[in-house]
């Protein structure tokens, strides 16, 4: 065998072994992964004995804390390496007939999608604290970056870029920006509406709209460890979101609010939240003229993050603003 399809077979059967360590649910996924490898044409893809096969799960176990990332990785690195052993021509080595090459391609498809929502998973539990949409018309005339910056050091956990004056190439250098902002505070940063900006953005999620672009199309625009978080206005809305598989459920308005256009909206009060919170298992961010006088029944009603606006971004001094907030949630929270 050729050295270089002899090390791109190996690297396909570890790639599948990796999987089957860390895709074990729904069983018959973790068993149609397995089964990939056993119908391989290569000798190595055989069973491992038991110890042998406790001893790798136990090295691959230590590789990561974060087992739903690798898991993606390793998915990509599969695709790629079954795309060049399909490529290459070597008399000396079994061939990937057609028909493995059709199954393998449907189990991966399964396997990115569980792989992804589990990232997707672990990833929505840093949805908590205070959530800070920063948007041009609501910063009183300074910058995003400021802005940002301003929330970040607040110890803000959450922010989201809602620009709906820009075009998209100043969109994405914006997104770029505050996104590797988010990066240097641990903080999650989603994109508004733009899915096309939130993939190259590389933005760790999309907030969509009722009206906005369809989950199920937004999810096939996104990569599959981006989150995607949809408005709400009640139970039934946040229901209907839940059915369509997004990441988390915004519910608003809370309380009356005008921001942003939402001055037309009634306000749900905080019994909303606990009735979302109750019947929905995502998490929940609330939103809606959320401020220091209300902060704590809105917590108390079930709310994992608060999503915040006027009252940061139309402050003299929105770090501080934010700073207070915070201190309130933990409180609240405690």
């Amino acid at each position: 065998m050729n050295p270089y399809t002899q090390a791109q077979s190996t690297a396909l059967i570890e790639g599948i072994r990796l999987l089957e360590v860390f895709i074990t649910a729904p069983l018959g996924l973790y068993s149609d992964i397995k089964m990939m490898r056993e119908s391989l044409p290569f000798s190595e893809s055989a069973d491992l004995t038991r110890e042998q096969s406790s001893e790798r799960r136990q090295a691959h176990a230590q590789l990561t804390d974060d087992h739903p990332a690798l898991a993606v990785r390793a998915i990509e690195s599969v695709r790629a390496t079954v795309g060049t052993l399909a490529a290459v021509r070597d008399l000396d080595s079994p061939a990937l007939d057609k028909s493995w090459l059709r199954r393998a391609k449907l189990v991966l498809d399964r396997a990115e999608q569980q792989a992804g929502a589990n990232f997707r998973q672990r990833l929505a539990e840093k949805l908590t604290g205070i959530y800070v949409i920063v948007d041009p018309e609501a910063t009183q005339g300074r910058s995003m970056e400021f802005m940002t910056r301003a929330s970040l050091e607040g110890g803000a956990k959450v922010i989201q870029l809602r620009d709906k004056l820009s075009d998209k190439g100043e969109q994405l250098e914006q997104a770029n920006l505050l996104k590797n902002m988010c990066d240097e505070y641990d903080a999650l940063f989603f994109m508004n509406d733009a899915a096309d900006v939130a993939r190259a953005s590389n933005a760790h999620g999309l907030h969509i709209g009722q009206t906005d672009l369809p989950t199920e199309h937004a999810r096939s625009l996104l990569s599959p460890e981006q989150l995607i978080g949809r408005s709400n206005s009640g139970l039934e809305q946040s229901l209907e979101s839940h059915v369509q598989g997004v990441d988390y459920v915004a519910v608003g308005a809370i309380y009356a609010t005008t921001t942003m256009g939402k001055s037309g909206r009634s306000a749900l009060g905080p019994d909303e939240i606990t009735r979302v919170k109750n019947a929905v298992p995502l998490p929940l961010v609330a939103i809606g003229g959320i401020g220091k006088s209300n902060i704590a029944d809105v917590v108390k009603a079930g709310a994992d993050c608060l999503c915040i606006v006027s009252a940061i971004t139309y402050s003299d001094d929105p770090q501080t603003a934010t700073r207070e907030l915070v201190q309130m949630f933990d409180d609240a929270s405690s």
